[in-house]
């Protein structure tokens, strides 16, 4: 403990031991109580042949090594220090309570009190990061905060203010960010609502009217994908966004509306929440129906009369894709007359229905363009393949499997369809039972007398049907037959001989 004490007094001396400035305050130099020749001795030893400790220039280190060799030396300090306790306890107690820089700087303090000097002399002896402790040590303009006994500011107190430093700077972050998110939402909102703008064609009525259904349910997304299959509107995404925004989301209503395509975006939300449907005429065109069945439905709407929807089907003027290179037959637009519910305004014509049932099976058409195309048949034919599958069969499930019925006996050489509705159309009748005059009726549409496919459709078929004879089943069956009376299921034969025997349990169930 005395060696570490002297060691510690010789980095505190800074290197002025031996210079011969005696040093009272705390026993270092010549002590009290020792002899001139003691202090001579020992003097003489240090430089006697002992090379290792004449090389050291402290005087701490003399000593210790002095008063190991030498018991009467450590008598003596015992004595000096028992005779001067108090020097001895101060130094214990200082050394004990006041950490390392504090004892540093208060013991230079004392042995150098000239301020100029001090500061050179120290920033000259202690390397840098001693002179910043110090540094940060002293006081520092402002108010004091509270001090150790040394004159330092308390350990908790240093802590707690930089706690209290880095929660303010985090604090001010999170601040300044959601300053920065606000700012950038709104310059967002800003660009949106004036790309939106932007975006808005200008109102010019242009007079033509387009015809749009929303379905009970409908959401603004199924809404948006309407209107702009309609081309009234341009982006989907843009007007679901301004639905939201404008505060027209959730607000539209089911019917069928007429549109002007010169009308605005936000107009046309307007329209869409007024509900101002066109419900004073109705008109329901079920699947099946033929041209003939369709005029009587237009008359009893009060459209048009029976013959006037007939004569606009035969020689009115459509621009469709589909309808070139249609032959001629007794109604030309067999067929393709897509069945629906359509909403008749009171200015409606013939050519107004006709026109929007041709727009109906133009959607239609253009889901199955591409697998037609890739056929070997053609878009007329596959509507007649599938107007035959619409008047045969009621149960959805047999569709594409009655569809595949007819593909197979139209490959079978001089095989004949054999299709009663085809016989039923070609007499002008909408069913019942078949006579033998009516089977042996001579039209391109007596399936029975010919082979190969009828003229044309001999009904307008709804989506399933036409799903169907696009994409029939594969299978290897050539006929069918009504299960039994009653039933609108029927079973499939591969052979002519399971056909016959599935007829004749169906002609069993007649009795």
């Amino acid at each position: 403990m005395k060696g570490a004490m002297v060691e510690m007094d010789e980095r505190y001396d800074g290197g002025r031991r031996g210079s011969g400035e005696p040093e009272q305050e705390y026993g270092y130099g010549r002590r009290a109580g020792y002899s001139e020749q003691d202090y001579s001795e020992r003097k003489r030893y240090s430089s006697s042949g002992r090379t290792d400790y004449s090389e050291r220039e402290t005087y701490g280190r003399q000593e210790r090594e002095y008063n190991t060799r030498y018991p009467e030396s450590v008598r003596q300090e015992r004595l000096y220090n028992t005779r001067h306790p108090e020097s001895t306890r101060e130094e214990r107690l200082y050394n004990t309570r006041h950490p390392e820089p504090a004892r540093q700087e208060r013991l230079y303090n004392t042995r150098h009190p000239e301020s100029g000097r001090q500061e050179r002399e120290y920033n000259t002896r202690y390397p840098e990061s001693s002179r910043r402790r110090a540094a940060e040590a002293r006081p520092h303009s402002g108010e004091r905060p509270p001090r150790q006994p040394n004159g330092q500011p308390a350990p908790a107190d240093r802590r707690r203010k930089r706690r209290k430093k880095r929660r303010m700077s985090g604090i001010v972050k999170i601040f300044i960010i959601l300053l920065i998110a606000l700012l950038i939402g709104f310059l967002a909102f800003r660009f949106m609502k004036n790309m939106m703008s932007s975006a808005e064609e200008p109102v010019n009525l242009t007079g033509q009217l387009v015809t749009v259904t929303i379905p009970e349910g409908a959401t603004t997304r199924d809404i948006a994908k309407i209107l702009k299959e309609n081309k009234l509107i341009k982006n989907e995404f843009l007007f679901r966004l301004s639905s939201k925004m404008d505060g027209f989301d959730g607000t539209y209503r089911q019917g069928t509306y007429e549109i002007d395509t010169g009308l605005s975006k936000t107009q046309i939300m307007e329209l869409l929440q007024t509900g101002v449907v066109m419900e004073r005429r109705k008109v329901t065109i079920p699947e099946g129906f033929t041209v003939k069945q369709i005029a009587e439905r237009a008359f009893e709407a009060g459209v048009c009369s029976v013959q006037e929807f007939i004569d606009e089907c035969n020689t009115g003027t459509f621009d469709y894709e589909f309808l070139q290179g249609l032959p001629d037959r007794e109604y030309r637009l067999e067929g393709y007359l897509f069945p629906s519910t359509y909403f008749l305004s009171d200015e409606m014509t013939a050519h107004d229905l006709i026109d929007m049932m041709l727009t109906e099976f133009d959607k239609v058409y253009k889901k199955y363009k591409s697998d037609i195309e890739a056929s070997e048949y053609t878009l007329d034919q596959i509507v007649t393949i599938a107007s035959m599958v619409e008047k045969e069969i009621n149960v959805p499930e047999e569709r594409q499997r009655a569809a595949g019925v007819i593909y197979n006996r139209l490959k079978q050489d001089g095989m004949a369809l054999g299709i009663d509705a085809t016989v039923l159309y070609a007499v002008g009748k909408t069913g019942g039972e078949l006579t033998a005059e009516d089977l042996n009726t001579d039209s391109p549409y007596n399936t029975r007398k010919n082979t190969g496919l009828p003229l044309g459709p001999i009904s307008n078929p709804g989506e399933p049907s036409i799903e169907a004879a696009v994409k029939p089943e594969s299978h290897n069956y050539l006929y069918y037959v009504l299960e039994a009376q009653g039933k609108n299921n029927h079973v499939y034969c591969e052979t002519y001989d399971d056909f016959l025997a599935a007829k004749e349990a169906y002609q069993a169930s007649l009795q």
